[in-house]
């Protein structure tokens, strides 16, 4: 564990946590060439780097069956299944919510109607990830927003398992929503598929979820021939905590981050610094009960709740928990987080599953100018315009008069035919 103390600027100490997840610039070369693999063979080089990659060989109609999914779900425990059903209700109601601004319509005062048109996308690629681990949550999180957004068709890419199929819980998860399409492919060539198409793998319209420096570099080269939802990086948590906070809760949430794996972070701020030694030492204690290591986590002491919550603003955590006294209060100053989880009892764990809002959230600061996962990213906004004669005649000539300054004649010859 690191120990920090933040006085003044907090750029040092922001520059000192990012350290915890260093950039690998390795893995673009060896992205780029497995993108154009895919893009000139197809299922061939989908197969062939998952044999190399995964060392599972893909047969050649290597899509999960309606049947196996079925099965999966028929298979899991009930109350795993009715805890992702309760998390599916809660996520559609959040989401829901969120897609009230559909489409309208405006008059505006010279006459003309301006408005916007909401439309779904066709199709959404979902990257679910797996390989020995078994996300379903992620199934939830990915699928119910484009359900919501009214997206045609949604396809979801997991890693696989040796024998072919992927995790049981992300097959009982996609069962669960009615998911048609569920492909057994992970990594760079799971991306490459989805943006490009092939025999087997639909070309889909945007790509969201979130993976390994080798998924969010592929999502990040094919950034523009579709749309992606962001580039996540590893997970992370700052936690504001005064001294009433406890010290056993605080030590689980930040363990609760760390154990997320390579270039995780998870950082106490410590407001009057009073909390750093008692919560190392649960940290120690909890990390040596569950079996994980607690280097990812440090502890910095700031003077006050004004200098903690300005460096929350220039980290832009994904999470942030705030263990203070008028946590709620708080929550206006804040200006750059993915996700605010307020009082002590509202660990990010609640929202990593069930509280129902998304769990997909911007990392490595990008909640500077991110969000997270949302109906937004599965719908396109068209803009619409209407003018009868009247409002032409209206607003005519002050397109002239601006086209003309443009040097633009044919704009302004254009707009002024419509009042002859």
């Amino acid at each position: 564990m690191r120990r920090l103390t933040l006085t003044g600027d907090p750029a040092a100490v922001v520059e000192a946590l990012r350290a915890f997840a260093p950039p690998a610039e390795e893995v673009r070369a060896a992205v780029a060439d497995i993108l154009a693999d895919v893009r000139a063979r197809g299922d061939v080089a989908v197969r062939a780097q998952s044999l190399r990659l995964d060392g599972v060989h893909l047969p050649a109609a290597y899509a999960v069956s309606a049947q196996a999914m079925s099965q999966a779900l028929a298979a899991m425990r009930p109350e795993t299944r009715e805890a992702l059903s309760q998390a599916a209700a809660n996520l559609r109601a959040y989401h829901e919510r969120e897609n009230t601004a559909g489409r309208w319509r405006l008059t505006l005062p010279a006459g003309q109607v301006v408005g916007q048109e909401v439309v779904p996308l066709a199709v959404a690629g979902l990257y679910v990830p797996g390989g020995l681990a078994d996300y379903p949550s992620s199934v939830l999180m990915t699928v119910v927003p484009a359900q919501v957004a009214g997206v045609g068709r949604v396809v979801v890419c997991s890693p696989p398992r040796p024998d072919g199929g992927v995790a049981p819980g992300v097959a009982a998860a996609c069962a669960l929503l009615g998911v048609g399409d569920l492909l057994p492919i992970g990594g760079a060539q799971a991306v490459a598929a989805m943006a490009v198409g092939t025999a087997t793998v639909p070309r889909c319209d945007v790509i969201v979820g979130p993976g390994n420096a080798y998924v969010t570099e592929a999502k990040r080269q094919v950034m523009g021939e579709v749309a992606i939802d962001g580039l996540a990086g590893p997970s992370e948590v700052l936690i504001v905590a005064d001294e009433h906070a406890d010290p056993a809760w605080l030590a689980a949430d930040l363990l609760a981050q760390a154990e997320h794996g390579a270039g995780a972070m998870a950082a106490l701020l410590d407001v009057g610094g009073n909390l750093g030694d008692v919560v190392a030492l649960e940290v120690d204690r909890l990390a040596s009960e569950v079996g994980i290591a607690a280097d990812n986590v440090a502890v910095v002491a700031c003077p006050d709740t004004g200098t903690a919550l300005a460096l929350v603003n220039a980290f832009a955590p994904e999470h942030l928990e705030l263990h203070v006294s008028g946590a709620s209060e708080l929550v206006p100053a804040i200006r750059n987080a993915g996700a605010i989880f307020v009082g002590p009892y509202t660990a990010t764990a609640f929202a990593d599953y069930v509280a129902g809002t998304n769990h997909v959230l911007p990392t490595g600061g990008a909640a500077r100018f991110a969000q997270g996962l949302s109906v937004v990213d599965f719908q396109k906004r068209i803009s619409v315009v209407e003018l009868d004669r009247s409002a032409a005649c209206a607003l005519a000539l002050h397109v002239a008069a601006i086209a003309e300054d443009e040097g633009l004649r044919s704009h302004a010859r254009s707009a002024m035919l419509r009042t002859e």
